[in-house]
């Protein structure tokens, strides 16, 4: 009888090999996240986010000269975005990072945020090195 089954009289339990366990492998297949799908496509998901980055801050411009223009009141030197991230992989500092203030966290992965920034400098700084993989840009691929 084994030591470890003295606690348990009722359990016969019998020593047929001493050594450490060996793993039979196996425990399925990993689901492969949306961050990994993007490192993989890095060139196409990088300018992808550029792009629409580049066309947010273009629509914020307009709408702000637009205002002057009808002499409306302008709006505060902010620019609001709704990103959707990787809920898996994604952690909310990372976007404080990037100087953009987390206003809602909603389901699903999608987050509202706010920068005074209004280039959004940080994040494309970001995305230039996600781009060109170097440190500091894989934070991109979880968005």
């Amino acid at each position: 009888m084994v030591e470890g089954s003295q606690g348990f009289p009722h359990i016969q339990l019998r020593l047929t090999e001493k050594g450490t366990a060996k793993s039979l492998g196996g425990g399925g297949s990993k689901k492969e996240t949306q961050t990994s799908t993007n490192l993989g496509n890095r060139q196409g998901h990088g300018s992808k986010i550029k792009g629409l980055l580049s066309s947010l801050i273009n629509d914020w411009q307009t709408f702000q000269e637009q205002q002057q223009e009808d002499k409306n009141p302008t709006l505060p030197d902010a620019i609001s975005l709704i990103l959707q991230i990787d809920p898996e992989t994604f952690d909310l500092d990372d976007l404080r990072t990037s100087d953009i203030e987390i206003i809602s966290e909603l389901e699903d992965g999608y987050i509202i945020g706010a920068s005074a920034d209004t280039n959004l400098s940080e994040l494309q700084n970001k995305i230039e090195k996600f781009l060109n993989n170097k440190s500091g840009g894989g934070v991109v691929a979880k968005s």
